[in-house]
């Protein structure tokens, strides 16, 4: 998942693939810079569709992530 700037994609709809193969399509409703979590990981929040919860993606768990708009 390297080369994307993860606060980039607030409020943008996206859809991930975790390396654990869980799959989330949503808006990206948060992000946390690496600076202010520990271990020192970038870090998303989704408000996944399928289910209306919301998660939390570290940026070494996403495998894939593809921007829908």
């Amino acid at each position: 998942m390297k080369g994307k700037n993860l606060e980039e994609l607030l409020n943008k709809k996206v859809k991930i693939k975790t390396y654990s193969n869980n799959e989330y399509m949503g808006r990206v409703t948060g992000y946390v810079p690496a600076a202010d979590n520990e271990p020192e990981v970038e870090e998303i929040g989704i408000l996944n569709e399928k289910d209306n919860k919301n998660y939390s993606l570290f940026e070494n768990e996403i495998a894939k992530l593809d921007i829908i708009d």
